[in-house]
């Protein structure tokens, strides 16, 4: 009876881990299909960002085989080789000491030095002396349970979409009217809280015409999986007329 019962109890386990993996299989579909893929960017925040992503990637992928490949190396290069045999006894070597210790320092400072650098920029868009942070256009971005107002400079808003200029940094502000809520559009850069009761500071820019696709981050209640975001990034001359149209 015992073996019967947890045979019944692996057969469960089994149904449900498949069907775990099925969601999350379409999950995963689903997410791509909406063109949510950060490694895709359309726009010089996002592509600053996945420029961080890449370099610390690699370097963590130089340190995992560096370490693991010398953990490997020793464990057969100084094995014991039969019962009675004592291997060989290191009791140091400066120099690899040093190496070891002045390598990953050096490593670690370099990235510390990269991502200060471009942390600015990430926060607060182009210098405003600059050509390219010339005539930003301001946005606040407002989250309630569950959907998303986006309020322009002219006082007119639009729900759940935001429309914005092509090749123009977009100033956006933050907050909320009820609970923790996330902006993030992949594709375009910020990824922000929107918080009760604070104005927090991001920036977004896209370099190219099209719509993206984003969704609240933070768990925000039982319609956290409505509250999308949809970006149309369209010329400035149909971002005056879009202005224009609202009511």
């Amino acid at each position: 009876m015992k073996t019967r019962g947890a045979y019944r109890g692996g057969k469960l386990l089994a149904a449900i881990s498949l069907g775990v993996l099925t969601a999350g299989i379409g999950t995963f579909s689903s997410v791509l299909a909406a063109n949510t893929n950060f490694l895709d960017p359309a726009g010089p925040p996002a592509r600053t960002i996945d420029m961080l992503f890449y370099v610390f990637l690699a370097c963590s992928i130089v340190v995992l085989v560096g370490v693991g490949g010398a953990v490997i190396y020793a464990c057969f290069r100084f094995r014991r080789r039969s019962d009675d045999e004592m291997p060989a006894q290191i009791h140091g070597n400066a120099r690899l000491e040093r190496a070891w210790i002045i390598g990953p320092a050096v490593l670690l400072f370099a990235l510390f030095i990269l991502s200060v650098v471009n942390v600015g920029y990430l926060r607060s868009g182009p210098s405003p002396a600059s050509l390219a942070g010339r005539d930003p256009v301001s946005v606040h971005v407002t989250g309630q349970q569950f959907y998303w107002t986006f309020t322009y400079p002219n006082g007119k808003s639009s729900i759940r979409t935001m429309e914005i200029p092509v090749n123009t940094p977009i100033d956006l502000t933050t907050s909320s009217k009820d609970v923790i809520h996330g902006f993030w559009v992949p594709q375009l850069g910020a990824k922000i809280d929107a918080l009760p009761g604070i104005i927090n500071h991001a920036f977004i820019e896209a370099s190219q015409k099209g719509t993206y696709q984003g969704q609240c981050y933070e768990f925000c209640g039982v319609g956290h999986d409505q509250m999308l975001i949809t970006v149309k990034v369209v010329s400035m001359a149909q971002y005056q007329s879009y202005l224009s149209s609202l009511s």
